[in-house]
This record gives C-alpha cells, sequence and structure tokens, in this order.
C-alpha cells in the first residue's frame, strides 16, 4: 500500500542542537534511516531541513519526536512519562453523544516557550488534524492559556445564537451562525455541525467559550504566545482510542521540553476517569524465534534487547514494552521492523527464498484488469486493508473474531476488512462533495471464511445510476480479459445486506460463485450519509 506523506520543516540547528550538535550530515543519514527521508531545504526553507513523514509515525509530526527517535538510537537516555493527579475536572454534558461524543483533556505546566516552539507546535497540530484526524473530521485539538480559564470546564452544547465570541483572527465578537458564515475555519468546517440545531462547545466555569468544536478558539484564551508557561489542552471527535493516543503523543512531546502533565478528571453522564491514565507503556510478548525467522539472523535475546533499546523500547524477560508515544505498533511485525532498522537494512545480504509458492488467477493479470477499468474511466483508490467493526456494522457484513487485530491501539484499524466494497463506500462518503458521477475501483486484499482473498472492485456513484449500468461495465471488463460470466439471482444472505435484494445478482464463472454485483441497499447508504445511488461490483480473483 503506497501511503499518503506529510511534510514538515525544521530549522536545521534546532535539530542539531537537540540532537547532541550531531553533524548535519550524520543527523540526515539517521533520520532516514529511521523512517524520515529528508534533505536540506532551499529558497525560503533555507536553514531547514524538509522532512517526509509517513501518517503511521505522526510522533514525527514533533520535532520533539524526531529527536527522541535520533537520541534513542545514538543510545542516549529519554526521560520517563508521566502525570501527575490534578484536582481539575472537565464535565462532559450528554448532548454531545451525537455530534463528537469522546472529550479527553489535560494541563501541562512550567512550559518555556518562544517563538520557534510555537511555530513547531502549530505546525505538529495542523499535521495530526490533517492526517490521522481526517482534516478534523474524525477529532480536533485545541490549546488554551491555563491562567486564562476558570475550573471547572465544560463540553456542551448551546443553540447557534447563544454561542456568542470572539474567535482567534477576527475583529469582533460574534454568534456561531456569523462564524461559520464568515470565519475562514467556519466556512472551512461548518459542514461538520451546521445540519445540528445545538453546536458543541467548551465553557469555563464563568460562562465563558474557549471553542467552537470543531471551528476555532477564542481569542481570549485560546491564543498560545511566548508569555504562556501553562496549557490546558482538549482532543475531541468521535473515537475515544484515537483521540488517547494523540493525546499521548501530545503530552509526550510537551514532556520532552520540560513540561510537567497533569491529569484531568474527566466526568461523563454514565462515568468518570482520570484522562491521562492510558500515558503507560504497552505490552507484547517477545518472540524471538519468530523475529529470527522473518529477518533470516541468529540473533541472541540480548542482542535483540540491545535492538529494541535503540528504538525507544524497554524489555522485561520474555515483555516488550512499547512507549506510549508509539501508536503505529499493532502486530508483533511492527517490533521486528523496529529490529531490523536497528540492525540496519544495509547489513542484509539478499538472498533467494528456499521455498516458493503458487498462484492463480481467474484469467488474466491484475495489470490487465487495472487498464481495463482505468480505459473506462475509473479512478484507482488505495485504502488500509483494515477498518473498525463500526464500519462493518454500518456496511451490513460479517465480521469475525479471527479477523480482530490484537493489541490493536486504535478501534478504527482493529480488524481486517471482509470486502473491498466497504472502502469505496468510505470513498464515496469522503468525496460526496465533489461532482457526479464518481467511479472508482480498487484491487486489494479480503479476510473470509479465515483466509485473506485477492478480490477487485468497481463502483460508481450518480444520482440515476442503475443495475443495467454496473453490468456493462463488467461485461466490457469481462469481455476485455477474455472470460465468460453469468450473473443469477441472489438471496439475501445473513449478516450480509449491502446489496438490495431485488436489484442485485452473484457473478459466476464456470458454475462457481466468484462475487456480487447490484446496486448498494438504500439502508447501508444512509449510514454512510451518501445521498446517491451506488451500484457496485466485488469479484474475487484468486
Amino acid at each position: 500500500m503506497v501511503k499518503e506523506m506529510a511534510v514538515v520543516e525544521f530549522y536545521i540547528d534546532d535539530l542539531r542542537e537537540m540532537c547532541g550538535r550531531m553533524e548535519e550530515k550524520k543527523l540526515i543519514e539517521t533520520l532516514t534511516n529511521l523512517g524520515a527521508p529528508c534533505e536540506a531545504g532551499e529558497g525560503e526553507s533555507k536553514g531547514k531541513l524538509i522532512i517526509e513523514i509517513t501518517p503511521n509515525r505522526p510522533d514525527f509530526f514533533f520535532i520533539e519526536g524526531l529527536t527522541r527517535a535520533v537520541n534513542t538510537f545514538q543510545k542516549r537516555k529519554i526521560p520517563e512519562y508521566t502525570a501527575k493527579k490534578s484536582d481539575y475536572v472537565v464535565i462532559v454534558d450528554s448532548s454531545v453523544e451525537k455530534i463528537r461524543p469522546s472529550s479527553l483533556c489535560a494541563v501541562v505546566k512550567n512550559l518555556k516557550l518562544d517563538a520557534r516552539r510555537i511555530e513547531y507546535l502549530i505546525q505538529a497540530q495542523e499535521k495530526l488534524m490533517t492526517t490521522i484526524g481526517r482534516k478534523t473530521r474524525k477529532f480536533g485539538m485545541g490549546f488554551f492559556d491555563l491562567n486564562k480559564v476558570v475550573f471547572p470546564i465544560k463540553y456542551t452544547t448551546r443553540k447557534p445564537e447563544d454561542i456568542v465570541y470572539r474567535p482567534l483572527g477576527y475583529q469582533k465578537t460574534a454568534n456561531a451562525r456569523e462564524i461559520l458564515t464568515n470565519h475562514p475555519k467556519g466556512i472551512e468546517n461548518r459542514h461538520m455541525i451546521e445540519k445540528f440545531d445545538r453546536y458543541p462547545l467548551y465553557e469555563d466555569a464563568n460562562g465563558r467559550v474557549l471553542v467552537l468544536i470543531p471551528i476555532v478558539n477564542s481569542e481570549e484564551c485560546g491564543k498560545i504566545d511566548e508569555r504562556t508557561n501553562a496549557v490546558f489542552i482538549e482532543v475531541t471527535g468521535t473515537d475515544m482510542n484515537t483521540i488517547k493516543s494523540v493525546m499521548n503523543i501530545l503530552i509526550c512531546s510537551l514532556i520532552d521540553i520540560g513540561g510537567t502533565a497533569y491529569s484531568v478528571e474527566m466526568k461523563y453522564p454514565d462515568k468518570k476517569f482520570q484522562s491521562m491514565q492510558g500515558l503507560v507503556d504497552g505490552e507484547v510478548e517477545l518472540d524471538l524465534e519468530f523475529i529470527n525467522k522473518i529477518l533470516g539472523l541468529e540473533l541472541s535475546k540480548k542482542d535483540v534487547d540491545g535492538l529494541l533499546a535503540r528504538m525507544g523500547y524497554k524489555t522485561s524477560g520474555k515483555k516488550v514494552m512499547t512507549p506510549p508515544y508509539r501508536i503505529d505498533i499493532m502486530h508483533f511485525m511492527d517490533i521486528v521492523e523496529d529490529v531490523a532498522i536497528a540492525y540496519g537494512y544495509e547489513k542484509f545480504e539478499p538472498m533467494l527464498p528456499d521455498f516458493f509458492t503458487s498462484g492463480k488467477t481467474i484469467g488474466k493479470t491484475e495489470s490487465e484488469i487495472d487498464k481495463t477499468l482505468r480505459g473506462m474511466g475509473f479512478l484507482e483508490t488505495v485504502s488500509p486493508i483494515l477498518t473498525s467493526p463500526g464500519s462493518i456494522k454500518n456496511a451490513g457484513l460479517k465480521q469475525t473474531k479471527d479477523a480482530e487485530v490484537k493489541n490493536s491501539k486504535s478501534e478504527e484499524f482493529s480488524i481486517i476488512r471482509p470486502a473491498l466494497a466497504l472502502s469505496i463506500l468510505e470513498c464515496f462518503a469522503r468525496n460526496k462533495t465533489k461532482g457526479l458521477p464518481q467511479k472508482f475501483y480498487e484491487i486489494g486484499d479480503r479476510f473470509v471464511g479465515g483466509e485473506l482473498e485477492r478480490a477487485v472492485v468497481f463502483a460508481v456513484v450518480d444520482r440515476n445510476v442503475s443495475f443495467a449500468d454496473i453490468r456493462g461495465y463488467a461485461q466490457t471488463l469481462f469481455e476485455e480479459i477474455g472470460l465468460e460470466f453469468k450473473i443469477e439471482n441472489a438471496a439475501s444472505e445473513p449478516g450480509n445486506e449491502l446489496m438490495d435484494e431485488e436489484k442485485s445478482g452473484m457473478v459466476m464463472f464456470d458454475g462457481e460463485v466468484r462475487g456480487r454485483i447490484g446496486l448498494v441497499n438504500e439502508d447501508i447508504l444512509k449510514r454512510f450519509n451518501l445521498q446517491n445511488k451506488v451500484a457496485i461490483c466485488e469479484i474475487v480473483l484468486d
């Protein structure tokens, strides 16, 4: 899977100073080896390093995250990450449940901020919200001057006319409707809340608005400058697991620059808990035999302990402790990859495997299928093989226990998808504001019957797309790759209500069911907030 890269910029002098005055050439080499390829900037970026970051390492969006990785790689000690208990309280009102139900807050004191630190913090905040925050659709975050807010703070909703404050970068006080209409951030993100009668916000004990969620902070207390020495932080969105992970990254980075973190008591209608109880190391069983088998090495336990230490892990017996800022560790294979990085890819000797596997296709190569679909105007999409149980349920598909990821740190990526159709529907949902018709396809893996299957899916969304339309595309594709097919009526399958029973069928090759074709059930479309019809075909390739 090709991962979209995010680009961050940091002054070379700052990175070198934070990395023990490391030489520039060595710094670039180390960052590249750690999976953050970089180069010296030119023009307006002269004096900076331009660094490419994959979204699976969001801790690298922070200069502290990068220097932490470099310093551990160079066997320098890193700080412990802990949060103190406090009397600060945040009350979450039940009215936010149907809008953005999950909130997590924290306090950090003893900060020493300068212009560059603030610049880096804002950059990291924007990158987090753009990538794993999906342009704030999944979560947003805000920083507030602790000295300007009064606890307890409340996360609640109000009628738009009753939310009155001066937003950042605005010249006057305004209500929420005016902010959504005239403020740049309001115009950009208003689609997330304007359909509701009441809008979500944070307000302090004096009734002052801190932020209209997820639009814009208050100018009065939501502006951070060089005089700010303590902050109140909120991360608010739709998935608590992701929010916890993001908060861990934020807090660890602020601790790295000398801050002291404090947990906040979160009071929900049906529960209460300390916000920073997740700031602890994860734990994974160490499998030395598996590491050596995958890497083709003969490493001892001592060797592996040393290599893992260079990547920021602690080990104890057969346990590997994953740092709280490493939200990308979803499988033991991720740890194996880090062992390989610490060992050095340049030390591996190329060799041919001493085994072979045979594969089969339904007749033609994927490249020919790809070429044909492109020729019919379909655009390719590449999406993660992992998804969430909630998404599978929304699509009316079956989910099995053996498809679940063990020790997943994010509910969003905790189970292998049972159908590529799920990914296509999510793609249509993300692009629903674009023009019509839209035609997407994907060739990838799915997990069915305890095994991975290679499949292709292609689909059209339009106001009046019909079964005949998708059947025509399927006929053209199969003729081009030399396959004879039939479509037979399909009874509704329990746990698989994706398709409209009366406007769908089974795709048959040589008497064998290889997939489904037809219109997506209207109830499923509503769950994905799609207002137009979707015609779809998905078939197994191997």
